[in-house]
């Protein structure tokens, strides 16, 4: 079976997605979820993992800046424990990549595109979760 890759940028009120089928990674699109409802986010999530039938999430784990796990990253623990109970399966492999300086990345990479500050807005999340699914591939 061929891997189909997932990539998440998990925030408050956002899931960036990502997705690829190989070493190439495509940004995918932004789900919005009431701040904080991240079983909502989850719920969502797991739907689209499996009517999609992909093999492996790549969710970013916000380190801080000296490596230590702050709650932005406590935050990404609870929420792949959400995900798991609700995936309820082997088959899905689920990786955790540091994703310090992507959504930097993001914006740096729209601002030379000269995109306006409302498409950079609409794209930095799908954007990001694309740089963390390419971190993850490149790295495999």
């Amino acid at each position: 079976m061929n891997k189909y890759y997932l990539g998440v940028d998990l925030g408050t009120k956002t899931v960036g997605l990502a997705t690829s089928r190989g070493l190439i990674a495509t940004a995918y699109c932004v789900h919005f979820f009431t701040e904080n409802d991240f079983l909502a986010a989850a719920h969502y999530l797991a739907e689209l993992i499996i009517k999609e039938y992909f093999s492996d999430i790549v969710i970013g784990y916000p380190k801080n800046m000296n490596n230590t796990i702050g709650l932005r990253a406590l935050m990404v623990d609870d929420f792949v424990t959400l995900l798991k109970s609700l995936l309820d399966s082997t088959t899905i492999s689920i990786h955790l990549v540091d994703e310090r300086l992507t959504t930097h990345q993001a914006h740096q990479i729209m601002l030379e595109a000269n995109l306006s500050r409302q498409k950079r807005k609409k794209k930095k999340d799908s954007l990001a979760a694309q740089l963390i699914l390419e971190t993850y591939l490149q790295q495999k």
